[in-house]
């Protein structure tokens, strides 16, 4: 379930954090980012591990030692096991956790172009190309296209839609950095709960075999108590008989 979260949030978090390098852009503080484009292939890479045989360096015959067999004159030595790892290659950089890899994978994409900025929004160029043909329409219907008052009618429109879409333009850059980080703060809610849950139920399991652990030793322990109280009663007995005692019985009744 904590996987799927974040994968269900991940379009939300990118698509932030895509706005949030653009408003960098246009503040003036950062580099253009890259739009669209296919996130690099990850690579594997699984290192296996091994057992080794390590000498102590001393060996037996000189320290007067004996092997489990009893002999002298082979080095004392032990089993050393090496784990296996496994990391994550993608553009010349290598990281521990496979999330890190899609992290940086998705955030250096390959085959993108190039951010245009403001004036190549879809919505600047409509907007722009709709209220120029408006102008010279009118203004060719007039007999007047190419009138000093069209050219500053053009002028004027263009320079105040600039203005005014700009800043419609930035605060809708500001509403996708929201999106982002309200995606990014669900995500980090979504982590805390599956540690608490998660170290719940280790919790839980902790406290099941401590409890096993301590009954087991309680049932030894009462165990234990019950045969010494049985050998204490039979020794009690044993010392109430004389020595050489055999009980006989008769079928004699008075």
């Amino acid at each position: 379930m904590y996987q799927q979260t974040r994968e269900d949030l991940g379009g939300y978090r990118d698509a932030g954090s895509t706005a949030l390098q653009a408003l960098m852009y246009e503040m003036g503080l950062g580099a253009a980012p890259t739009v669209g484009g296919t996130a690099p292939q990850i690579e594997t890479i699984t290192t296996p591990g091994s057992t080794t045989t390590q000498s102590s360096g001393l060996g037996p015959t000189s320290m007067g030692l004996f092997n489990r067999n009893g002999r002298l004159g082979e080095d004392m030595s032990r089993m050393v096991t090496t784990p296996g790892s496994t990391q994550y290659r993608v553009g010349g950089q290598t990281f521990n956790t496979l999330e890190e890899a899609h992290a940086w994978a998705r955030a250096n994409p390959t085959g993108g172009s190039a951010y245009g900025g403001f004036t190549a929004t879809p919505g600047y160029e409509f907007r722009l190309q709709s209220g120029n043909d408006s102008i010279n329409a009118l203004a060719g219907a007039r007999g007047g296209l190419h009138s000093g008052a069209t050219l500053k009618a053009l002028a004027d429109y263009n320079q105040n839609i600039a203005s005014e879409e700009y800043g419609n333009y930035l605060a809708r850059l500001s509403g996708l950095t929201d999106m982002g980080q309200a995606s990014a703060a669900n995500t980090a809610q979504a982590s805390n709960a599956f540690a608490q849950m998660g170290s719940g139920a280790l919790a839980n399991k902790g406290n099941a075999l401590a409890g096993g652990a301590a009954g087991f030793n309680n049932a030894i322990q009462d165990g234990i108590n019950s045969g010494i109280n049985l050998w204490g009663y039979q020794q009690g007995l044993s010392r109430q008989q004389p020595a050489g005692f055999t009980p006989t019985y008769s079928a004699w009744r008075p």
